[in-house]
């Protein structure tokens, strides 16, 4: 009677121990999952900083190298064939054109400037708010350039930065993109605002807000768009901000600024 029931008890206090003892390995383990899963999130987050950097910076030198051959064409004289080579050059398709009239298009931007999936616009505005403070900033670059009977007669050149912004004091926060454009044409009329030079556009303050920097100038021989080509694209690779007028586009700037008579002093951060 005795020994059944030392037996019993003993059987208990292996239970009793057995219990505790996977209590306690199960407690132990918790912590562990814990910091694995922590540091698998560290791991996934700086790996899409560091794609998304390098990915920028992969762009942006795309970008210089297009900006430097345009820099170089001579507008006045550039025919089917010299544009559909620099299209080619830099990665653009030229679309199936009757004869020599065509209009070609070259798109180079960072992999958010255009999310490959449906993003609600808080989410777009919050990530576009929060990314620039890493270093990476969403922007893109286009170039269109239309042929007539086989000579260039027009082209527009678009550098923007996605960032939410106001555009005016009182104006609600949103989605603003700001930059830089190149037109370049056969006559004065066919400038944006019917002349040459330099401006700042704000859009459509509902429909399609924008701050950007305008420069037209005329495809002629005695004409250089060298100047209007002046861009500097590294401060989209900067830390905390995004670029400013006299940073992207400093000789145009500085052309508005002397017509404008504020000496650079009042917008280039705008």
């Amino acid at each position: 009677m005795l020994g059944t029931r030392g037996s019993s008890l003993g059987s208990k206090l292996v239970l009793v121990i057995d219990n505790h003892s996977q209590r306690t390995d199960s407690g132990r383990r918790f912590p562990v999952t814990v910091r694995l899963v922590t540091r698998l999130v560290l791991v996934l987050i700086a790996c899409s900083w560091l794609f998304l950097y390098l990915d920028s910076i992969h762009q942006r030198r795309r970008a210089e190298s297009l900006i430097g051959d345009l820099r170089s064409l001579d507008f006045a004289t550039a025919g089917f064939s010299d544009i559909r080579d620099l299209v080619i050059r830099h990665g653009g398709v030229p679309p199936s054109c009757p004869g020599q009239d065509c209009t070609f298009i070259v798109w180079i931007n960072t992999r958010l400037a255009q999310p490959p999936f449906p993003v609600e616009k808080r989410t777009v505005e919050v990530l576009y708010s929060a990314l620039p403070y890493i270093g990476v900033h969403t922007w893109g670059l286009g170039a269109m350039f239309v042929v007539r009977n086989g000579k260039l007669e027009g082209s527009q050149t678009f550098i923007a930065e996605n960032r939410i912004d106001r555009l005016e004091p009182d104006y609600p926060r949103r989605l603003i993109p700001f930059g830089y454009e190149v037109q370049t044409v056969l006559s004065d009329s066919a400038c944006r605002g019917g002349h040459q030079g330099v401006t700042i556009s704000h859009g459509h303050p509902v429909k399609f807000p924008i701050k950007v920097l305008h420069t037209c100038v005329l495809q002629t021989e005695r004409t250089s768009t060298k100047r209007a080509f002046d861009i500097n694209l590294r401060c989209l690779n900067g830390i905390f901000r995004g670029c400013r007028y006299d940073e992207l586009s400093p000789s145009a700037w500085a052309d508005y600024s002397a017509k404008d008579g504020s000496n650079g002093a009042s917008v280039p951060y705008k």
